[in-house]
């Protein structure tokens, strides 16, 4: 006998239609429908059997829309942030909902769910709610968790591109078709604000990463697709123009794939320099296209931002490939990397480099330093000095003289 299923919407293309509103695809080009979609999903709660993945994807995302200084206090933003992600989680993880009882953690195991998301769900249920910035990463990659294990999942043949794994003209048409909204243009050659980029770089990233889990070479296509492209540099740059936006609009995407994929970052660096070594134009210094790979070598391989994934970069390559091929930009690469590497060689120990500064703070404080002591005199003219004797009576103890 066939099983019946009932669910809250009618048909397949109603849960499409709304999965497409929470994660954008590259060829929509129509108004942002997030606030439709949780409107959706709150009328079909009224129906009954809603998975609680749907559900949570409509509260993580009603929170990101909330997310609004202007229009809603920092409390209530933090508190909207924590509420949605703890539903997320607890009614995920809960085991005392059904099935035999568990520890969170084992259940958090189980499903596949990183265990900080445990973590941080305790300590907004019995803590002070997290910050902002931690509430707000933590709700970017609960939604690529539910994409992965719930939206990814649902057949739908015009949403995601059908590869053919030997076939690399149809992996790198599936990335070009991904990497469209952040392009700089729509498909009627309308510029595309940065508000839209920040909104769709978490889709793209989600859609890349999908890419690169299919095929296998999808990973090094990629890195020649965004520099065949040109996605990196903005159009029409000049020599001298600063890339801060474009790190700002690319490193969460990028990041987010070379999570995933950690060899993407070795082919991307490589790539960069092969482009900046090689490729170059005789007159590098005034090229605006070997500046602007020097400027992004530089970011990747000596930001803070990038520190944790450079493990992966081949740094001694970028080097070897800047000393073969010198010119302008070559050669302040390679002094650049070569400074960093010594300066982590000659970098003291923490221990040794605490008790320095212990040492120089005792110093200061006892007056042996010049600064300190000049301090101390211009404190002095203004009253201030310093005790020779401490009086360490508690507080509220009237003293009898």
């Amino acid at each position: 006998m066939a099983k019946v299923i009932f669910t809250a919407w009618k048909s397949k293309s109603e849960l499409l239609d709304v999965r497409n509103e929470f994660y954008p695809t590259s060829s929509c080009e129509g108004p942002d429908r997030r606030a439709h979609g949780c409107a959706v999903v709150e009328a079909w709660k009224l129906r009954g059997n809603v998975p609680h993945h749907v559900e949570a994807t409509a509260l993580l995302t009603d929170a990101i829309l909330h997310d609004d200084a202007e229009s809603n206090s920092i409390f209530s933003i933090r508190a909207t942030y924590s509420a949605a992600f703890c539903r997320f989680v607890t009614g995920l993880v809960d085991t005392k909902i059904h099935g035999v009882r568990r520890t969170m953690f084992q259940r958090a195991m189980d499903l596949g769910l990183p265990a900080s998301f445990v973590e941080l769900r305790h300590e907004a249920t019995h803590r002070e709610p997290p910050s902002l910035v931690v509430l707000r990463k933590a709700a970017q990659r609960s939604l690529e968790w539910l994409w992965d294990n719930y939206w990814a999942g649902i057949a739908d043949a015009s949403y995601a591109p059908v590869l053919d794994h030997d076939d690399g003209a149809s992996v790198k048409a599936a990335l070009e078709d991904a990497l469209q909204p952040l392009c700089g243009a729509d498909a009627d050659g309308q510029a595309v604000s940065k508000k839209r980029k920040r909104d769709f770089g978490v889709s793209v990233a989600m859609q890349l990463v999908s890419i690169c889990n299919v095929s296998a070479g999808a990973v090094r296509l990629l890195s020649e697709v965004l520099l065949e492209r040109g996605v990196l540099v903005p159009a029409g740059r000049k020599l001298g123009e600063s890339l801060n936006d474009s790190f700002r609009e690319w490193d969460p995407v990028l990041q987010r794939v070379a999570e995933t994929h950690p060899s993407f970052l070795r082919h991307l660096t490589e790539d960069m320099v092969n482009d900046l070594a090689f490729k170059n134009p005789a007159d590098a210094a005034e090229s605006p296209l070997s500046e602007a790979m020097y400027l992004w070598l530089s970011h990747i391989l000596t930001h803070s931002f990038w520190e944790f994934h450079r493990q992966s970069c081949p740094q001694s390559y970028v080097i070897q490939a800047c000393d073969e091929s010198q010119h302008h930009f070559t050669k302040l690469l390679s002094r650049h990397l070569k400074k960093q590497a010594d300066g982590f060689k000659k970098a003291p120990s923490s221990r040794s480099a605490t008790k320095n500064r212990v040492s120089k703070d005792k110093s200061t404080r006892n007056g042996s330093s010049g600064a300190g002591f000049q301090l101390s005199e211009k404190l002095q003219q203004h009253g201030w000095g310093f005790v020779e004797k401490w009086d360490n009576r508690p507080l509220g103890v009237v003293s009898s003289n």
